[in-house]
């Protein structure tokens, strides 16, 4: 009886192993599948996903990381992802070009090329 018991246990561990993995997440209130090419999908017509929030001294305590981490950071209210090398802050709408009526101004000090 043991000596079966192990054999069922060995052949369940074997077909366990052979079967495809799925190493995707869903996260919805509708019961559909992530999308194929996403690991992490979230569905929502109510809310959405919080970022990470900390200080600029904590996510600088990061050990190690990993290029496209996103946080925002508390400090200054920006969101912040790590490059590889450096954090950077992720670009705000503020490019200096505004509307005025039916003029485009901008409030750069530098030279305007057109």
């Amino acid at each position: 009886m043991k000596q079966t018991v192990t054999l069922f246990a060995i052949a369940m561990m074997f077909c366990i192993s052979i079967l495809p993995l799925k190493a995707q997440v869903g996260i919805n209130n509708d019961n559909s599948n992530p999308d194929p090419s996403a690991m992490l999908d979230v569905k929502s017509n109510s809310g959405g996903i919080l970022i990470p929030r900390m200080s600029a001294a904590e996510r600088d305590a990061i050990t190690g990381p990993a290029t496209g981490l996103l946080v925002f950071v508390t400090d200054d209210a920006g969101f912040y992802f790590f490059n590889g090398s450096a954090w950077e802050q992720v670009n705000t709408a503020d490019s200096g070009w505004t509307f005025s009526g039916d003029d485009i101004v901008n409030t750069n000090t530098g030279l305007v090329l057109i």
